[in-house]
């Protein structure tokens, strides 16, 4: 893995904006110098404010985001229209025909490391400064320490033990030399330490003051904490840290499931973390997440990563998710009832409607939607809850959990009767199909499949094969390939590629 260099990481920083909407709508007054940067107190908040505006890069937020966590499983489709471009590829990505190169993967390896250099000049430079209040130095230092877990925690269940870089290199020599890998266990038990470290010194969200919403705080660490101790299957622990957030009192489920994407209700009840957009007229800030994924033809977006028909047909019957969730061609758009909406033609007849706005949009939409990509909330903390409580022995504590998810989703309607059963096995893939229809499109499905996979070997073959992806193999597709051009900078052959690849 190639080390970043300063100047590199200095020339991004000083392009980048803060965390929150209200500092989003600041104009830049002039370029630091990198005396500031590293030396001042003010100077650590603009480079953790870097950090932040690295979540919404291309590779994190974009093609690279969706292709990782969304598109190599059965809940969406490349989508688009066959003419595109990009279409070829995501369709080979899709059916597990990928290559080495494949550039969407790589630019969320790259993507990530860059912001594990940005997170790291703050933890390298903030104990040497003098802060007013050294409590906000360790705040400061705790948010990069969770942002960069969050990389990490995507690298490793993405491509297994990669390369833990603590440091930016200060020298063209010092950024030639390559890390090696380090060993799953061991990328896990670094992430395990970073967040211990950000929870004690993050404050509770009620901490922050309005202005200040959109930063991570101790229950955005506790929730990613316990999500990493279940991708391995450290259900003790996990639960621990789930119970941690629900005992908290600070979160709560929205009365309505639709909320959990509408920005009326952004960093509200139900949200833990989210990555923040603003409408912006200076293009400056494009959010792609959501601009690829609008109903191509409409004016909203470009139509790719549409959600599968399989996902469709996955809902029990009048399951109200499913319509919050996938929005059909020939329907009124949502939240605002118009009618007669186009769609090109040849684009799929589905797209994720967690990504729209009400009409009329803001002018110069969709780059520029101010719709956030929410990344943690409290639905994803019970079921978390619940599934650890079922492996742990516990189905009447696991039902009670299950039951607050499917008690909202019914909204008061003679729909998803109560589960009751205490099988392990069957209320075990009972909890995976409400994951499923829950969390669906919010980046949860593929590594899910992966984790179910290595506690019911086969489970992904299965799977795969029989939705019609029968280039699926392994071990080859457990892991991503590292990427070709870090495996070609490496002419020490430190850095090893993963099986099959």
């Amino acid at each position: 893995m190639k080390n970043i260099k300063h100047l590199l990481i200095l020339a991004l920083i000083v392009t980048s904006f803060s965390c929150t909407k209200e500092f989003l709508d600041k104009q830049p007054l002039g370029e630091p110098s990198s005396s500031i940067l590293y030396n001042t107190e003010g100077g650590i908040q603009l480079m953790l404010n870097a950090v932040y505006g690295q979540t919404r890069d291309f590779g994190q937020s974009g093609f690279g985001w969706f292709v990782v966590k969304e598109l190599g499983a059965d809940d969406t489709e490349p989508g688009s229209n066959a003419g595109d471009g990009s279409v070829p590829r995501m369709r080979d990505f899709s059916n597990f025909k990928y290559l080495t190169t494949m550039n969407d993967l790589n630019s969320f390896w790259s993507s990530g490391y860059a912001l594990i250099a940005k997170a790291n000049l703050v933890i390298q430079y903030a104990p040497k400064v003098e802060f007013k209040d050294p409590a906000l130095r360790e705040r400061l230092m705790a948010e990069a320490k969770f942002l960069r877990s969050e990389v990490y925690f995507n690298l490793v269940r993405g491509w297994g033990g990669v390369p833990i870089m603590t440091e930016v290199a200060g020298s063209p020599a010092e950024a030639s030399i390559v890390t090696p890998r380090s060993s799953e266990a061991e990328v896990y038990a670094f992430i395990e330490k970073d967040l211990k470290d950000a929870i004690a010194a993050l404050p509770l969200k009620k901490g922050y003051p309005a202005s200040e919403l959109g930063r991570v705080t101790k229950g955005a660490a506790q929730t990613l904490l316990a999500q990493v101790y279940l991708h391995q299957n450290k259900y003790s622990d996990c639960l621990l840290q789930a119970m941690n957030v629900i005992n908290s009192g600070e979160y709560r489920l929205f009365d309505k499931y639709f909320k959990v994407s509408h920005p009326d209700y952004e960093n509200k009840d139900e949200s833990i973390y989210e990555v923040q957009y603003t409408y912006r007229t200076e293009r400056d800030m494009p959010n792609t997440w959501q601009q690829w994924q609008g109903v191509r033809g409409s004016g909203s977006g470009w139509g790719f990563f549409s959600p599968s028909a399989n996902l469709a047909s996955s809902y029990v019957p009048d399951d109200p998710r499913k319509e919050y969730n996938i929005y059909f061609k020939g329907e009124p758009w949502p939240y605002s009832g118009e009618t007669n909406i186009k769609w090109e033609a040849g684009t799929d007849p589905r797209a994720n409607q967690k990504t729209m706005l009400p009409r009329p949009f803001p002018a110069g939409f969709a780059g520029q939607s101010p719709l956030n990509r929410v990344v943690l909330r409290y639905a994803d903390v019970l079921l978390m809850a619940a599934e650890c409580n079922n492996e742990l022995g516990n189905p009447t504590e696991a039902l009670k959990y299950l039951e607050m998810i499917r008690a909202r989703a019914r909204e008061g309607k003679n729909v998803l009767p109560q589960i009751t059963t205490t099988d392990k096995m069957k209320l075990r893939h009972l909890i995976w199909d409400e994951r499923r229809w829950e969390l669906a499109l919010e980046g949860y499905r593929a590594f899910d499949i992966r984790r179910y996979n290595k506690i019911e070997p086969g489970f992904a073959t299965a799977l795969y094969h029989a939705i019609g992806k029968t280039d699926y193999t392994e071990p080859k597709h457990l892991l991503y390939p590292i990427p070709q051009a870090e495996i070609d900078f490496d002419v020490n052959k430190v850095l090893t590629q993963n099986p099959g690849w």
